[in-house]
């Protein structure tokens, strides 16, 4: 189960999300920061802000998380992943058929293990 240390409440869009802001800023990895070769990420893109929004260009880049140890899919919706301690969890949340994440909608994401000289 989740370790809930400092849990916000946040709204995007129509929906609250649960979010332990600690936990978050840990799995992040900043933009252009070297990825862990070896380790497991999780990568968010084709954002956009409105979720019915006409996409005439990649989008907006999402986040990295990682290192992970696992993630899981509930129903082809929500999103589960863990830190590489496996105790910890962060929940990326289905809407529209999008992930939604700090006011964004992602229509892809990528869980792949990082290269060599790879960046987030």
């Amino acid at each position: 189960m989740a370790s809930w240390n400092a849990v916000q409440s946040h709204q995007a869009k129509e929906r609250d999300i649960m979010i332990d802001s600690a936990l978050v800023s840990r799995l992040i990895v900043s933009p252009g920061t070297i990825l862990v070769p070896g380790k497991m990420y999780l990568r968010l893109f084709h954002g956009r802000t409105d979720p019915h929004q006409e996409m005439n260009d990649w989008g907006i880049a999402g986040p990295v998380f990682g290192p992970l140890s696992h993630y899981a899919m509930t129903y082809c919706g929500n999103i589960r992943i863990h830190a590489e301690t496996g105790q910890e969890e962060v929940w990326l949340v289905a809407a529209d058929d999008m992930i939604q994440w700090d006011g964004c909608f992602y229509g892809d994401l990528a869980v792949f293990v990082a290269g060599a000289n790879e960046e987030a």
